[in-house]
């Protein structure tokens, strides 16, 4: 990286300088990556994806041949989720102000979480994304706190229902309902991930309610800390 080309190491002389369109280069590739140096300190990085870059979306590949999927999340913070009427736009999610709980402007997308996947991708490929999303410019990448629901598992052998074993006695009289297995109550935990978040300065005089929009949201009671989510749906191939 940028590093690497300011410290050509030859063993004999020590360092030399490298030539200046070298230079000149890998400053141009990595403007819109001014902490490459700092994400490269680590093999690995924790991306949320929330639109296009989403599984079996249309960008997806940006994400690089190395990514792998972990689980789905939604922030722990509230956002406007905007979306333009052209599918060739990026939707444009705004941090809300902590404290709001209600729009002061009509036509304005409502407060909500955002659903998302979490991916662990090589620090390289913010090379690519930030180019992608004009990352300082349109974009800025922030590490957010992501909520994890998810629920543990209890395998039931047909030798552990017999409460002379030990093993569940409580479990086994009151929640056994002939199945093999048994799901908790849903249980959350926090992870950071680097999200794109839009910025207003950029974004403010583009946003208009003739051509932007919500993006689709969902409503879930059942979730007392999720009653208001984005999510948006894998696309529809087209028919062959």
């Amino acid at each position: 990286m940028l590093t690497q080309a300011i410290r050509s190491i030859v063993p004999t002389y020590g360092y030399t300088v490298p030539p200046y369109q070298l230079l000149l280069d890998e400053l141009e590739r990595t403007k819109f990556t001014p902490d490459i140096s700092t994400l490269e300190e680590y093999e690995w990085q924790l991306f949320f994806a929330t639109d296009e870059l989403k599984k079996d979306h249309t960008q997806h590949k940006l994400l690089g041949p190395e990514v792998r999927y972990k689980f789905p999340a939604f922030t722990q913070k509230n956002f406007h989720y905007w979306q333009h009427e052209s599918p060739f736009n990026s939707p444009v999610p705004f941090r809300v102000p902590d404290g709001v709980q209600y729009n002061s402007l009509p036509f304005y997308p409502p407060i909500g979480k955002i659903k998302g996947q979490v991916f662990v991708i090589r620090p390289q490929t913010f090379l690519d994304l930030d180019i992608y999303k004009q990352n300082t410019v349109e974009f800025q990448r922030h590490r957010v706190r992501l909520v994890v629901p998810y629920r543990k598992v209890k395998w039931l052998k047909d030798h552990n229902l017999d409460p002379d074993f030990g093993v569940q006695e409580v479990f086994c009289r009151s929640n056994y309902n002939g199945r093999s297995i048994a799901h908790s109550r849903e249980i959350v935990y926090t992870v950071r991930a680097w999200m794109y978040i839009g910025i207003p300065t950029f974004w403010d005089p583009l946003i208009t309610a003739y051509d932007w929009g919500a993006v689709e949201h969902y409503n879930y009671n059942r979730r007392r800390w999720c009653e208001t989510f984005y999510s948006i749906r894998r696309p529809q191939l087209p028919p062959k």
